[in-house]
């Protein structure tokens, strides 16, 4: 697995998201997690991402990583309004992963960043936070994200990224790049219908060479061939596919016509 600069961190050019798919309370789906986990450690999947947003997400995963929390790189976000509030859900983060270090702590969609970038500077000066990031899911909200970006208060930026979502590639990631900001790019498969959605199936033959076999690989194959991203972080609940996303991390970039090649597919199979 190729690894990549996350500010002052070295993470999994692969990563894992958590939205939906570990929002989960029965045993048996628990069990299920705890096999994703199983793969990632396997695979070299050591990044995941998560947020109190994802309903049960943080505990579930503090669940699937007991006894092995060392292996693991951990990423939530704090996502309210109010000083008190902010403080109670950031402590709530902790003891939900069961752990007394975080290692990238974002102002979630910049929900109050203003109270909250205060805090989580504090936990970083105290060794509690690894790294203070901020995300956004909408382009308008991206001219913030820089000015926030240009006080150099903040070490990553999290960010979609996709063929169909590639507002942050004129602007928000030469930004990140000039100022060593790391880039965690959140929907690299979309919502999953760049997957489930395909009318046609997509060409992949001139990616066999490069460890490319199926359509999901190929996308985010397409993503980390940016050099400016740091992680992507698909989510899944399906072990399996840690092994298929996986196995992106040893491609290395892809030449530019391959890239191009891929875009093509993408408007001709969706």
């Amino acid at each position: 697995m190729e690894h990549r600069n996350l500010a002052c961190l070295k993470v999994p050019a692969v990563g894992m998201g958590t939205s939906r798919t570990f929002d989960v309370s029965s045993d048996t789906a628990i069990r299920v997690r705890r096999a994703i986990v199983n793969s990632c450690v396997a695979s070299g999947v050591t990044f995941i991402d998560s947020s109190p947003m994802y309903g049960e997400s943080e505990k579930v995963v503090g669940l699937a990583l007991q006894g092995r929390r060392d292996k693991f790189q951990l990423a939530t976000k704090v996502w309210c309004t109010g000083r008190e509030q902010g403080a109670a859900q950031i402590a709530r983060s902790f003891d939900l992963f069961q752990t007394g270090h975080i290692d990238v702590f974002q102002v979630h969609n910049l929900v109050d960043w203003r109270t909250h970038l205060p805090a989580l500077e504090s936990l970083k000066d105290e060794g509690r936070v690894g790294v203070v990031g901020i995300t956004h899911y909408v382009a308008a909200a991206y001219s913030e994200m820089m000015d926030i970006m240009r006080t150099g208060r903040v070490g990553v930026v999290q960010v979609p990224y996709n063929l169909w979502e590639r507002d942050c590639e004129s602007k928000m990631l030469p930004l990140a790049e000039e100022m060593g900001i790391g880039v965690i790019v959140m929907r690299p498969l979309g919502r999953g219908e760049m997957v489930s959605g395909l009318k046609h199936q997509p060409d992949l033959a001139p990616l066999a060479g490069h460890g490319i076999h199926t359509w999901a690989q190929a996308l985010l194959a397409w993503i980390l061939s940016d050099h400016r991203v740091s992680v992507v972080i698909p989510a899944t609940s399906r072990p399996e596919r840690i092994v298929e996303n996986a196995a992106v991390g040893q491609c290395g970039s892809l030449p530019q016509e391959l890239r191009e090649h891929i875009r093509k597919e993408a408007e001709r199979c969706l």
